[in-house]
């Protein structure tokens, strides 16, 4: 089969090459990869400045059909739409691991960087971290279902939101976009904050329903907007030093700041902002078992539309046209399709 592979560390080194097909071994499935998303993440896997394990094949984000199933499988048969999370390879015993925080576990391998992943034909996975998906969501939203969970998780698990709240999210990208509509499907109020250069996706943004989308916002321009008071929360994710800068300074007094965008190992922020105003800072790290079945959820029911975050279409062999797209920042969410030519 086709798939892109990171062959060895460092700048580069990525090609389309033939691999063989998995086979499902005990407790796994294979599945045909329908659509597959191009994160961030693999962009940094590129030049060799994030993990990874190679050889292997990349991508993590995707959707796809059951091709086979192996011994001691139940509940999945071939034929089934199905997505997967990412935690391929886990001990199944620490503290992490029995309480369904796979991703904390230290024995982790993820696909799409520790073992193959989904810019390929096929890939297997272990059962336990797939999900079915509805006849009525498409492949192309359902590989969105990854970023959307990880923006669940930040926005639902750690940001204890009311309906009365005033949310700001900092960054238009594909997370924060669907950070965004999280909190909107909560009830809150949403103020969305990109740069100069975000202007096509805050567009992208208003037209979702994101109405109060800036390309450009301080503390003084919150505070106005909430009548002196500031954001109930903030949730950054961009992982960028002036955007946390600006959210925490954003928050009213007992404020809470959830993390989600990856930033540098050290930053220079105000920390006294924590006790002279009591805020509170949630660090979020990838997803849980419920957030997926949240996330499919939502899109099924209509009440989160992702289809307009999904800006660009590649056949597997335009793997580096869909990447280099994804590095201009052309659109949202690039897409990846191994089955179309």
């Amino acid at each position: 089969m086709k798939a892109v592979v990171k062959t060895r560390p460092g700048e580069g080194n990525v090609v389309l090459t033939e691999r063989p097909k998995p086979k499902a071994g005990p407790g796994e499935v294979v599945i045909r990869v329908m659509s597959a998303g191009v994160c961030g993440t693999d962009i940094k896997i590129f030049h060799g400045v994030a993990w990874s394990n190679p050889p292997v094949t990349l991508g993590h984000e995707y959707s796809g059909i059951v091709e086979s199933v192996g011994e001691g499988v139940s509940g999945i048969s071939k034929g089934d739409r199905v997505v997967s999370e990412t935690a391929q390879v886990v001990c199944g015993e620490c503290e992490y691991c029995r309480t369904g925080r796979p991703l904390m576990c230290e024995k982790r391998l993820s696909i799409g960087y520790g073992v193959d992943g989904a810019f390929a034909e096929y890939i297997a996975v272990r059962s336990g971290i797939v999900h079915k998906i509805p006849d009525g969501l498409s492949y192309e939203e359902a590989a969105l279902c990854e970023p959307f969970a990880v923006a669940l998780h930040g926005v639902w698990d750690h940001a204890e939101i009311l309906p009365t709240d005033t949310v700001l999210v900092m960054g238009p990208g594909a997370v924060g976009q669907l950070a965004a509509q999280a909190a909107r499907a909560k009830g809150a109020r949403v103020i969305l904050v990109g740069t100069p250069g975000d202007g096509p996706r805050l567009e992208i943004a208003r037209n979702m329903g994101i109405r109060e989308s800036f390309d450009s916002f301080g503390e003084a321009a919150v505070r106005e907007l909430t009548k002196g008071r500031g954001a109930d929360v903030a949730v950054d994710c961009t992982g960028a030093l002036p955007a946390i800068r600006n959210a925490m300074r954003a928050l009213k007094k007992t404020g809470r700041l959830v993390q989600i965008g990856l930033t540098k190992p050290t930053l220079e922020v105000e920390y006294s902002l924590l006790t002279e105003r009591e805020l509170s800072i949630a660090g979020s790290f990838g997803h849980q078992w419920k957030n997926w079945e949240q996330a499919i959820r939502l899109m099924a029911s209509g009440k989160v539309n992702v289809k307009g975050l999904i800006t660009g279409h590649y056949p597997l062999e335009k793997w580096r046209d869909a990447f280099d797209a994804m590095e201009r920042q052309d659109g949202i969410k690039i897409l990846i399709h191994p089955d179309r030519e």
